[in-house]
């Protein structure tokens, strides 16, 4: 996607806020470690990747750092973020679109019971419809939607199919 790079420069921005913060933390020290393994992981061939990092440790942030680097290394057309709470959706879509803000609300979907193409009355037409196609650079969801995405019978369900190929997919929590 032509918005990545852009993606890009605010999360690097971002993530640059932090380590100017405190430069003797250990946690800090740690954290731009990840983000380093994660920058330099990014370049390598798509493939299967494993990231284990404990909580605090930026995990969230220095995922995204990785899926943007990969798919603009290899041409990656979307972002999928696959996470197995809504707590957790609803978590890192907000610190995703905080990080993003600037590129427009429909950058990041989220995708999840609560904001199912069937239940309207939580979504505006365009969320509805990106939701359901995941038609968005960054989409976040949960792993029952992803799965059900794979092996449902039905049309609705299985219309995004075609948008996962071509994408990174993080699984969080897996």
């Amino acid at each position: 996607s032509d918005i990545f790079p852009k993606a890009l420069e605010l999360l690097e921005t971002k993530i640059a806020s932090f380590k100017s913060t405190e430069p003797n933390n250990k946690v800090a020290v740690a954290r731009a470690t990840v983000v380093d393994d994660c920058s330099q992981a990014a370049l390598s061939p798509p493939g299967i990747f494993t990231l284990t990092v404990p909580t605090g440790g930026g995990k969230t942030l220095s995922s995204l750092n990785f899926a943007l680097r990969h798919a603009i290394a290899h041409g990656k057309h979307r972002i999928i973020y696959v996470v197995p709470f809504t707590s957790i959706i609803e978590q890192n879509a907000t610190v995703f679109r905080e990080v993003l803000t600037s590129l427009g609300e429909n950058t990041v979907i989220e995708h999840h019971s609560n904001l199912a193409p069937d239940q309207e009355e939580n979504q505006t037409t365009t969320s509805r419809l990106a939701a359901e196609n995941w038609d968005a650079p960054i989409i976040v969801t949960t792993a029952v939607q992803f799965y059900e995405s794979l092996y449902a019978a039905k049309t609705s369900r299985s219309r995004k199919l075609h948008n996962i190929a071509n994408s990174v997919v993080i699984l969080d929590e897996a």
